[in-house]
């Protein structure tokens, strides 16, 4: 089961996005740009709370730090094949 764990959150984080999303806009935005620029925040939120709970879970699994309640419903979720409720929050 650790196994499957952590090659999933390996996968998943090989397919997160390095770079920052950014919208730069010098005038005033309409409308659409600044849900657009909203749903970029969202993204950016997301983005970081997956890389910081996927190394969390990593280091977890190897034992250098303790399984918290949040971890273990993380790896359960991947495990199950689903989305981690944490990540659903936020997206």
């Amino acid at each position: 089961r650790d196994e499957l764990i952590n090659k999933t959150a390996t996968d998943i984080q090989d397919k997160i996005p390095k770079d920052e999303l950014k919208f730069l806009k010098d005038t005033v935005p309409s409308p659409l740009e600044v849900v657009l620029m909203q749903e970029i925040e969202r993204y950016e939120a997301l983005v970081k709370r997956m890389v910081a709970n996927l190394a969390d879970l990593k280091r977890a699994i190897k034992g250098e730090i303790g399984m918290s309640q949040e971890l273990d419903v993380l790896g359960g979720s991947m495990f199950n094949g689903q989305v981690p409720p944490g990540w659903t929050k936020i997206a």
